[in-house]
């Protein structure tokens, strides 16, 4: 199985190398300990150096209570091996292994078996803090107790170079940047055994195709493009460069290579076999090509700037125009027109009308992200078709779901992607909130535990100020792209004036109330820029550009624009409410945080130890930023002074009766009421009466209590089942000896037959089936065989 190794989005892809070659983990000491739940203190400045003092070991990993927390390396470790995988999957007590992301992931693995419940993981972190390769190797942990076929297991790790090379970017922050969220959802049957797989995405930023930062690089796929493709298939898509800075949507940002140990020449071969896995015909892989080298062309055609009215194109941009209509299979001379001119309705007729400068730009700009957001939407769609698998989850199938989702940005400029980017991460961080801590306040109340001591702090208000349904940040946004004469100031003016003294959205010193505002997220205060914020969210694309594409003779790019229709109608569907990026983008979070509460929810907290991407690093500010904007200090606050985790009286008892013993069983059965018998149960299981409280329909124990019992339940069905077996193999094997003695005593009779008779060949064979029914080798059939 492929196994690879942990370079947390420091580059693009993770190389495998022998263990020998990689930094294994260093004891950290005999007074360390794996746990921050079990400190002596749980002071801030403790907490951080328990972090530092295993980093610097190169134990990356530890727990906090129920909460992982993952520690970028930036280097490769060697513990993402064979041993490690079977460590964790024959383990019959997860709590007492080293803490590992393995470890979450054989843990929502059995409760899916054991529950019969959906699991979820919620990944997060900042950017560049090894969100997807810590999905990466739980995926890689799931397939491998799975069972999965060999078919499906390819496939599965196939579409990694995809979704790499198509949505990933270097950033400032991180080389690997996922510039999507995504929700790897893999189906179980009854038996535990992976029947199929499903990848939702999220977001794709499409801005980066046409606008790159400095320091920062477009998606890789580009790059590979130009870099790996053979000089004949460099011919055929009309490039005449294999440096970056010659295309102009390129031009602005870093040309080198991602970082890391794979080179964008090698990323392409990848992703040239990993479309051929997902069943692409040569002509489609081909047309793919063509559509990649489409966007770079029209990057390059340029508009005449003396002409601000009236767009044109540039002479000079006559060979671009060209080489673009030849790879996106469009008529020659025809997309000169629809990229300067729009046709309007003027009564019973169209007529057409010349575009400005500045709606020419951006009517370019809005054909190539179009064709390159919809191409990335069709590989996906082709990738989900690929790990269906053939069949459909089956009702009583499961799902362990891996949420992987941008992390928490904060740029220099920030503008209507962040947002939504941050948005989704104040969604999580919601449902973290409510899972550690509201859930277990509440369900204390309602057994009437005193909850007093616990306090929290939650992003409600933030929430709210942003899905408020009339004067929500959200529905603003989409209000003000209905209005006929909308504006971007004017959006953000409302927006400032509906929340006058709101602690969570501000204005930003020095600038005007017309250009942007501040939010003051859970991670940290954040300044948006709400420059073209209604064009972004509207995402218009002309018409006529529409039609252009779905009469191209490239027949993946007409399926991209084709009309969509309803299913159930069979006729073309159209919606006349709008819904822009930002609506869609929430119905889709949404859809997803409905997902995660109907399931067993685990967490992994990703941090970086610096900023700079450097192993061998850990600066005390980076740890504490992460600690204090986590929710991690408030989680193990919780875990130290509450009690997390609880079950129901009867459940309890019918659970962990066994563990009691014959001889108790029957005195805790005479108890009147569940609690009484709960009670009884636990004295006999010797638990201090601080380690747990019992409420009116429910036991609430401190941490790590309820694993314990788990584990020693686990155990004891071990030593049972090892009886069980015992038995069963004494019973199979004495049937064996009796049909063993029952054969010889049968040869050896036909032996001492043939020995009386007088046919020497009848002897003869009589011997031979003796010896082979080995009766010479008991004493009285020796004498028998040696007297014939």
């Amino acid at each position: 199985r492929p196994t690879p190794h942990f370079v947390a989005d420091a580059g693009a892809g993770c190389a495998c190398a022998p263990a020998s070659a990689m930094a294994m983990p260093r004891a950290p000491g005999s007074e360390d300990t794996p746990d921050l739940s079990q400190l002596d203190s749980i002071d801030a400045a403790v907490v951080l150096g328990k972090i530092k003092t295993r980093h610097e070991h190169d134990a990356i990993y530890t727990r906090c209570g129920s909460v992982l927390i993952a520690i970028n390396p930036y280097k490769r470790l060697g513990v993402y091996e064979e041993a490690q995988l079977s460590q964790y999957k024959a383990s019959l007590a997860l709590e007492r292994e080293p803490p590992h992301v393995f470890a979450v992931a054989s843990s929502a693995h059995r409760a899916m078996i054991s529950d019969g419940r959906n699991q979820a993981i919620i990944v997060s972190g900042e950017s560049g803090a090894g969100k997807t390769e810590s999905a990466t190797y739980m995926l890689l942990y799931l397939r491998f107790v799975s069972n999965t076929s060999p078919e499906l297991e390819q496939r599965i790790y196939g579409a990694a170079p995809l979704t790499e090379a198509f949505g990933c970017a270097k950033t400032v922050r991180n080389d690997n940047s996922s510039r999507f969220g995504k929700f790897i959802a893999l189906n179980f049957d009854q038996s535990a055994r992976i029947q199929g797989a499903s990848l939702q995405t999220y977001l794709l930023e499409k801005s980066r195709v046409t606008h790159v930062g400095n320091g920062e690089r477009s998606y890789h796929i580009f790059y590979c493009l130009l870099r790996g493709a053979s000089p004949a298939l460099q011919k055929q898509l009309r490039l005449q460069s294999t440096d970056p800075k010659s295309y102009k949507y390129l031009s602005s940002g870093e040309s080198g290579e991602p970082g890391g140990s794979r080179t964008d020449k090698e990323l392409f071969a990848e992703v040239a076999t990993a479309l051929s896995a997902q069943a692409l015909s040569v002509l489609q892989i081909e047309q793919l090509w063509m559509c990649l080298a489409g966007v770079l062309h029209l990057g390059a055609v340029a508009f005449d700037q003396s002409k601000p009215d009236a767009a044109a194109v540039v002479p000079g941009s006559a060979a671009s125009i060209s080489a673009c209509e030849a790879v996106l299979g469009l008529q020659q001379g025809i997309l000169h027109k629809a990229l300067c001119k729009r046709k309007i309705k003027a009564g019973r007729e169209f007529v057409e009308q010349d575009l400005s400068f500045a709606s020419a730009t951006d009517n370019r700009d809005a054909l190539a992200k179009a064709i390159y957001s919809k191409l990335f939407d069709r590989l996906i769609a082709q990738i989900n078709t690929a790990l269906a698998a053939g069949g459909q989850l089956s009702g009583d199938g499961r799902i362990i779901g891996i949420v992987d989702i941008f992390g928490f940005e904060i740029f220099e400029k920030n503008s209507l992607e962040q947002l939504c980017i941050n948005f989704a991460n104040e969604k999580l961080q919601a449902l973290f909130t409510k899972t550690v801590f509201a859930e277990t306040i509440r369900a204390y109340k309602e057994d009437g535990i005193d909850a007093a001591d616990i306090t929290y702090a939650d992003n409600a208000e933030l929430i709210a100020t942003f899905e408020a349904p009339n004067t929500g940040l959200l529905a603003q946004l989409t209000e003000e792209c209905l209005v006929p004469k909308g504006t971007d100031e004017g959006f953000c003016e409302k927006v400032l004036a509906a929340y006058p003294k709101s602690s969570v959205l501000t204005r930003i010193k020095g600038a005007s109330a017309r250009e942007g505002f501040g939010i003051n997220h859970f991670a940290g205060p954040v300044n948006y820029s709400t420059k073209a914020w209604l064009d972004k969210n509207k995402d218009p694309l002309n018409g006529d550009l529409v039609v252009l594409m779905q009469f191209s003779d490239n027949a993946l790019l007409q399926e991209l624009f084709s009309v969509q229709e309803d299913p159930a109608a069979g006729k073309k569907f159209k919606s006349t409410k709008f819904r822009g990026v930002i609506e869609t983008f929430r119905s889709q979070l949404t859809e997803l945080v409905a997902v995660l509460e109907a399931s067993d929810l685990h967490f992994v907290r990703c941090f970086k130890p610096n900023d700079a991407k450097a192993a061998d690093s850990c600066r005390d500010d980076v740890i504490s930023r992460q600690l204090h904007t986590s929710g991690v200090l408030d989680a193990l606050r919780v875990a130290r002074s509450g009690y997390p985790d609880r079950l129901p009286l009867t459940e309890f008892v019918s659970t962990f009766a066994a563990l009691a013993g014959l001889k108790a069983l029957p005195e805790i059965e005479a108890r009147k009421t569940p609690k009484e018998r709960a009670l009884a149960l636990l004295d006999v299981l010797g638990i201090p009466k601080d380690k747990f409280k019992a409420g009116k329909e429910r036991l609430f124990f401190a941490g790590g209590v309820l694993d314990a019992l788990k584990t020693r339940r686990v155990e004891a069905m071990a030593l049972v089942a090892g009886r069980l077996q015992a038995g069963a193999r004494g019973i199979v094997a004495r049937a064996a000896a009796r049909r063993m003695r029952k054969h010889r005593e049968d040869a050896l009779g036909r032996l001492v037959a043939a020995s009386q008779a007088d046919d020497l060949d009848v002897l003869r064979k009589g011997i031979f089936e003796a010896k082979a029914a080995r009766v010479h080798l008991y004493p009285a059939g020796k004498a028998g065989v040696e007297a014939a």
